[in-house]
């Protein structure tokens, strides 16, 4: 079975000059010259208890998640750069914020869930190191029409999970959510938004265990969508924050990150997608310090 990289290349090259000019010069990113700075924070994960939930930002939209024993990975990223996967590495844009901790001090996760195949949601070598190392060990729960990318690997089971569908899974309850925005890998490719039978999809996660629900957001512009959820009863909503500038037609800002739970009654409010790559044009600071602004008043 041939790998992502390997069918990529039997596209034309023309495509490929057109995406990397366009998305990853770095003069069209907010920052894209500042090297690469240190996490803050680095949790210990020998204090983790299984009797809880407990939370980790890695990275960009990938999130550590101990969900009472079961352990989960969010759109794992672990490359230090996002792009196309050439068969030794990434060709893209850089990451700005080194993850808080290498993936080799992870013990194998339970499940993976994938967003959408955006290069910085599915990230190949990240899920090649996964499957080689934990070879027929780990469930993967992706979008519609996304497991074609990934499919060359050693995976215990890939799921792909429509929107409004679910599915019981290692004790845990995961529904695919819709949410605003889009889902082709390459240009050229078909998406939901221009084939609702067989384009690309792109989803956000309802996750429950044991009575407590996490609302993993994936990307999305700003919806009033989530309004159906109000009863739902969701404990943490995981949101994107980040790249809004100039694409605030497929992200949300922060204020409506934050009306989004809230629409939602979400009790806690979790951001992501932010400060890891040079991946909009506003500044490095401007999501959190708006997320902070805007907090009290919602």
């Amino acid at each position: 079975m041939k790998n992502e990289s390997q069918k990529f290349f039997e596209n034309t090259f023309t495509k490929l000059g057109f995406y990397y000019v366009f998305w990853y010069h770095p003069e069209n990113f907010a920052d894209g010259s500042l090297e690469p700075r240190e996490a803050p924070f680095q949790p210990n994960l020998n204090e983790w208890n299984n009797d809880k939930v407990n939370l980790c930002w890695v990275g960009h939209s990938t999130y550590l998640i101990n969900f009472y024993g079961t352990i989960i990975l969010t759109d794992p990223v672990f490359s230090h750069r996002i792009g196309l996967y050439a068969l030794i590495t990434n060709l893209g844009r850089k990451e700005l914020l080194l993850q808080q901790f290498k993936p080799e001090f992870l013990s194998c996760p339970d499940l993976i869930l994938l967003s959408h195949a955006h290069f910085d949601h599915m990230d190949y070598p990240t899920l090649k190191y996964f499957s080689e190392k934990y070879p027929d060990k780990i469930s993967v729960v992706t979008a519609f029409k996304t497991k074609d990318i990934f499919e060359d690997l050693n995976f215990k089971e890939i799921i792909e999970l429509d929107w409004d569908e679910e599915l019981k899974i290692l004790d845990l309850k995961v529904k695919a959510i819709k949410v605003k925005h889009f889902g082709w890998r390459y240009p050229w490719e078909i998406d939901r938004n221009r084939d609702l039978k067989t384009g690309r999809s792109f989803n956000a996660y309802l996750i429950e265990k044991k009575g407590k629900k996490i609302f993993f957001g994936g990307d999305t512009a700003y919806t009033d969508y989530y309004k159906k959820f109000k009863n739902e009863k969701i404990d943490i909503a995981i949101m994107p924050i980040g790249a809004y500038k100039p694409w605030i037609h497929s992200h949300c800002n922060p204020e409506q990150a934050l009306i989004m739970a809230d629409d939602m009654n979400a009790k806690y409010f979790l951001p992501m997608h932010t400060r890891t790559f040079p991946h909009g044009r506003e500044p490095w600071d401007e999501p959190i310090q708006w997320l902070k602004e805007a907090a009290p008043k919602i």
